[in-house]
């Protein structure tokens, strides 16, 4: 299926997935050194928090709607990069969301691998199955976002409904994702939750 006539070359397609890798390791680690520059006080209070957290998860998760979190939340971020391919700056905006995940995602694991070491090692090691899938799906679809935006193809209906489609399979993909964290993940923390208290 040919989503974009830009989309052959595959220079270009190549160029800005690596862009977006690039941005997605920047918030990354921009992410882990914001948690590594933090004060004490701050870091007493995420420890505070996720103590709190796990002294009652396992009691109080619900697999489906830990599930429906994920997928509402993924299902925003590829809508606002679905829309940004149909202006010419929209890149900017995607760029933003990359970085953003990025760091969420690094300040996430410095702060449990800081605070339980081994133990928040495998607490983020259980998140795995779902990063897999989700991060490369949403770098993908950036970076198809991010081509429609540059070309001609925002007239062509043909490309549009390409697109479109495009859209809806990256929500399937995605939906796979949030089913591993809704699942797979939760269970793994609530064996280990015992130990994060």
């Amino acid at each position: 299926m040919k989503v974009f006539s830009v989309g052959e070359n595959k220079k270009t397609c190549n160029f800005f997935l690596t862009v977006s890798i690039v941005l997605l390791s920047c918030g990354i680690t921009f992410g882990s050194l914001y948690l590594s520059k933090s004060s004490s006080e701050t870091l007493d209070s995420i420890k505070t928090y996720i103590s709190n957290f796990f002294s009652t998860f396992g009691e109080n998760t619900n697999n489906l709607n830990v599930f429906k979190n994920s997928l509402i939340e993924g299902i925003i971020y590829f809508v606002i990069i679905f829309f940004m391919g149909f202006f010419r700056f929209g890149f900017a905006v995607t760029g933003a969301i990359i970085i953003k995940k990025g760091f969420v995602t690094g300040y996430t694991a410095a702060s449990f691998i800081k605070l339980y070491g081994i133990n928040g090692l495998l607490v983020m090691l259980s998140t795995m199955p779902s990063v897999f899938i989700a991060i490369p799906a949403m770098l993908f679809f950036a970076t198809v976002s991010v081509i429609f935006s540059l070309s001609g193809g925002k007239k062509d209906k043909k490309m549009i409904i390409s697109y479109i489609f495009l859209l809806f399979l990256m929500i399937a993909i995605f939906c796979i994702s949030s089913l591993a964290e809704g699942y797979l993940t939760t269970t793994f923390m609530k064996l280990i939750s015992s130990k994060m208290v």
